[in-house]
C-alpha cells in the first residue's frame, strides 16, 4: 500500500537528567551534563519523503564550531563537551512538504572545579557572613568554612558541596561582532547604511543582555533609528543592536552589559565598541609568492600586512598541520620558520579579525624540496660524439 505524502515532525531525545526551566517569555527543556562527558542527542522524526535533518546550535552551524561529521545524522554525537559549548541546539527536519519542523533543547555543561570557600559563602555560612567578610587570608576563611559545613550539615553537607560544585556558576566576558549592510540609493543622493551589533557571553545561570550608547541606556522604543532583538532561534543566547540607516549620533561608543542578576554574588560584566565612519571590516595582504619551494634547512619568512579595517586588524597564523612548528617565531605579521623541514611543509595562512564582518584570510603553500641520495648512482656518456651529449643515470648498487 503506498504510503500518503505527510510533512515532517520532529522530537528531541536525550539520556541523563533534564528539567523545565522557566524564563520570563518561555519556558524550555534544559538538558545538564557534565564538561568532558559525550553529549547525545537523537532526533526521532517522522514524514514522508524521509525528512532530511540536520543539527543546528544558536545562530551558526554546529560542523562549523565543532567540526563533527554528525550534523547531518539523526544523532548528534559531540565528545568531550567543553564548558563554551553548552547553549540550544536544534534539529531541523524538511522533505519539501509544508514548513519545516524544528525543535530545540538548551544543553547546559557544568564544571566540578570550584573553590570551597564560595560556596560556603552563599550556602553555608550565612548566618556568619559578617564575620567572613573581616577574614582576609584565604585559607582562614577555607578552615571556618569547612568547620560550619561539618557542624551544621555533616552528613547531609556532603551531599550539598557535591551539588553546588557540580552546578558551578560563572559569567564568561561578553563579545561584541559587528556587521554593516548598504542598502539601495536613496533619490541618488546617498546609501543608507545599517549596522548590526551583536553580543554574546558564556554563562551559568542564562545571561541577560543591555545595551549602552554613552551613558544612555537603549531600550526597545526609545529611538526610532534603533532596534534591539533576540533572534527566533537565539533567543536568551544574544542579544542583537539594529542602528538603521546611520545618523551622526549614532557614531558613538556602544557598550553591552552581560548580568547573571548577581547570582553567586557573580558581577555583570561588560564590553565597549568604539563605532565611527571609518568602520570597516578587515582586509589583508601576503608579500611572498604562492607555491613557496625551498631547500631543507632553509629560513623561510612570511610576511602579512593589513590594508585596510578599523579598529586595526588582530593578525596571527595557522597552519594546515594544526599547529605552527615549535621553533616558529611570530612576531606582529611576520612568521619566521628558521631551518625548515620536510615536516613543517604545508598551507600556512594569515588571518585577521577586528569583530566587524567575517575575518579575512590569505594562504601559501610551502613546499620543501626532497633531498636525491647520489650514492649508489653512476653516470656513463651515450654517444659522446655527437654535439649534444647524451647521459643515463644508472644504479650499480
Amino acid at each position: 500500500m503506498e504510503r500518503r505524502e505527510a510533512p515532517p515532525s520532529v522530537r528531541i531525545i536525550h539520556s541523563g537528567h533534564a528539567c523545565n526551566v522557566e524564563e520570563e517569555r518561555h519556558t524550555e527543556r534544559v538538558y545538564t551534563i557534565r564538561e568532558g562527558e559525550t553529549l547525545e542527542l537523537t532526533c526521532l522524526v517522522t514524514g514522508h519523503p524521509r525528512p532530511q535533518i540536520r543539527w543546528t546550535k544558536t545562530a551558526g552551524s554546529v560542523s562549523d564550531r565543532f567540526h563533527d561529521s554528525s550534523v547531518f545524522n539523526q544523532t548528534l554525537n559531540i565528545a568531550k563537551i567543553l564548558r563554551t559549548q553548552g547553549g540550544r541546539y536544534y534539529c531541523k527536519a524538511e522533505n519539501g512538504l509544508g514548513s519545516p519542523a524544528i525543535k530545540s533543547i538548551r544543553v547546559d555543561v557544568y564544571s566540578v572545579q570550584g573553590r570551597l570557600v564560595e560556596v560556603c559563602l552563599l550556602y553555608v555560612c550565612l548566618p556568619s557572613m559578617e564575620f567572613m567578610k573581616g577574614l582576609r587570608d584565604q585559607t582562614a576563611a577555607d578552615g571556618v568554612c569547612l568547620a560550619a559545613m561539618l557542624a551544621f550539615f555533616y552528613p547531609v553537607g556532603q551531599y550539598i558541596w557535591y551539588f553546588l560544585s557540580h552546578q558551578k556558576k560563572y559569567l564568561d566576558e561578553p563579545t561584541v561582532t559587528v556587521h554593516q549592510s548598504i542598502g539601495e540609493a536613496k533619490e541618488q543622493f546617498y546609501y543608507e547604511r545599517t549596522v548590526f551589533l551583536r553580543c554574546v557571553a558564556n554563562s551559568n545561570p542564562p545571561v541577560r543582555y543591555s545595551w549602552h550608547r554613552g551613558r544612555e541606556v537603549l531600550t526597545q522604543g526609545s529611538d526610532k533609528g534603533v532596534e534591539i532583538y533576540e533572534p527566533f532561534f537565539t533567543q536568551g543566547e544574544t542579544k542583537i543592536l539594529k542602528l538603521k540607516n546611520l545618523r551622526p549620533q549614532d557614531y558613538a561608543n556602544y557598550s553591552c552589559v552581560a548580568s547573571v542578576r548577581n547570582v553567586c554574588a557573580i558581577l555583570d560584566r561588560s564590553v565597549i565598541f568604539k563605532l565611527t565612519n571609518k568602520t570597516a571590516s578587515p582586509s589583508i595582504k601576503l608579500l611572498v609568492e604562492d607555491p613557496i619551494v625551498v631547500n631543507p634547512g632553509q629560513t623561510v619568512s612570511l610576511v602579512c600586512i593589513t590594508t585596510g579595517g578599523e579598529p586595526p586588524p588582530i593578525l596571527t597564523w595557522i597552519c594546515s598541520n594544526d599547529s605552527l612548528p615549535q621553533r616558529s617565531v611570530v612576531k606582529g605579521g611576520t612568521l619566521t620558520l628558521p631551518a625548515i623541514t620536510s615536516d613543517e611543509a604545508g598551507v600556512y595562512s594569515c588571518v585577521a579579525s577586528n569583530s566587524v564582518g567575517n575575518p579575512a584570510k590569505k594562504s601559501t603553500t610551502i613546499v620543501v624540496r626532497v633531498p636525491i641520495d647520489w650514492s649508489g648512482m653512476a653516470i656513463k656518456m651515450v654517444n659522446p660524439t655527437k654535439v649534444e651529449a647524451q647521459m643515463e643515470v644508472e644504479w650499480t648498487g
